[in-house]
Formats: structure tokens, C-alpha cells, sequence
């Protein structure tokens, strides 16, 4: 059951959503680093995820309402926030590989939040640990959730070096133009699911 699992994940980190946007976010607006930074903090998200799901919390906390909601709603306005920043935040310069770029601290806890925040992988990792449970005992209790929260790092982190490959070869105009599809993408996403938490709680 852990390869069809494997595989199931793989499959879900491949499909465009809110981590992948913020990664390419990152790598536009602050380099390639800030980039991997913003990997770690994604893989640190799936690895908390997946403790709550193997202890059964997230379940506890899917389960109530008012819980969900919030957890919800926080994370729609979150993304939305970091989707508007690109574009009102007018001292942000398009990544240059010619010029210094300015360390951006947060790039770890932006990963993070955006993927604790994400209540797509809450289910998702409820949903593969339910398969799992069997297998889930003493030393898998602490593999499996290193696994998938590695290879989710190493995903992004590889798609961190792709985009920053192909950006090398854009123009600035190109590469703002990205930024803005960016931006787009993660406002879509978070006012997505502010509408959806909404409608459900109400």
C-alpha cells in the first residue's frame, strides 16, 4: 500500500496549486535560494501534516466546523495577501542574476504557512495515512513521514532550479509579466478558498 501511496503523492505534488505558485513567487521576486528556502518550509508543513494525521488530530480538527473554518479562511486571506504583495509592493526588483538580491528571511516560514494553511493536504494525508494505518507502526511512524516530506522538498526545490534556469534566459519585461501571472494565480487560489469556506460554514 506505501508504493500506490508514493505514487499518489506524487501525482498530487505534480498538479498545479498553492505550493508550487509560492515557490515560483520566491524564485521570481528573490533568486533561487529563497526559493529552496521556500521548499524546506513546504517540506516542513507536510512532514507537521503528517503527524497530525498519524496521530489522528487532523481529523479531530477537520471534524469540527468552526475549526475548519478558520483554518480555512486564514490561509484563502494568506495567500491572497501574497498574491496583492507582488504588485503593491513597488520596492521588489525582478531577480537578476547580474545584481545582488536581497535576502528575504521569511521565505522558510512562507512555506510553511502556506502549506499548514492548505486543508487540501490535510485531507489528502488523512486520506493516505487511513490507508497506511496497518503499516503506520513503530519505526514507519517516523519514516513515512520523513518520506513524503523530503520528497516533497526535493520536488520543489527541483522546480526552484528549472524556473530559475528558464528565467535566466527572459527578458525583464517577460519576467514581470510572470510575476503577474503569479500574483493572479495565487489571488484566484486564496479568494477560492475564502468563498468556499464561506459558503460551507454559512
Amino acid at each position: 500500500m506505501f508504493i500506490w501511496s508514493a505514487l499518489a503523492h506524487l501525482v498530487a505534488l505534480t498538479s498545479p496549486g498553492p505550493d508550487t505558485a509560492i515557490v515560483i513567487r520566491q524564485v521570481s521576486l528573490y533568486g533561487k535560494y529563497e526559493g529552496i528556502k521556500t521548499s524546506l518550509g513546504i517540506g516542513i508543513g507536510i512532514y507537521i501534516h503528517c503527524l497530525l494525521a498519524v496521530n489522528g488530530i487532523s481529523i479531530l480538527i477537520l471534524a469540527n466546523e468552526m475549526y475548519k473554518f478558520l483554518i480555512t479562511f486564514i490561509g484563502g486571506i494568506y495567500i491572497t495577501y501574497l498574491g496583492v504583495n507582488i504588485v503593491i509592493n513597488k520596492s521588489i526588483e525582478t531577480f537578476n542574476y547580474h545584481h545582488p538580491v536581497p535576502k528575504y528571511k521569511s521565505s522558510i516560514l512562507i512555506g510553511l504557512f502556506t502549506n499548514l494553511f492548505n486543508v487540501k493536504a490535510f485531507l489528502f494525508f488523512i486520506s493516505v495515512f487511513s490507508i497506511l494505518i496497518e503499516e503506520s507502526v513503530g519505526i514507519f511512524t517516523h519514516i513515512y513521514p520523513v518520506y513524503f516530506a523530503v520528497v516533497s522538498s526535493t520536488w520543489f526545490i527541483f522546480i526552484t532550479y528549472i524556473f530559475t534556469a528558464f528565467k535566466n534566459q527572459l527578458s525583464y519585461n517577460i519576467s514581470r509579466i510572470l510575476q503577474y501571472i503569479m500574483s493572479l494565480m495565487l489571488c484566484v487560489i486564496g479568494i477560492s478558498i475564502l468563498f468556499k469556506s464561506i459558503y460551507e460554514y454559512f
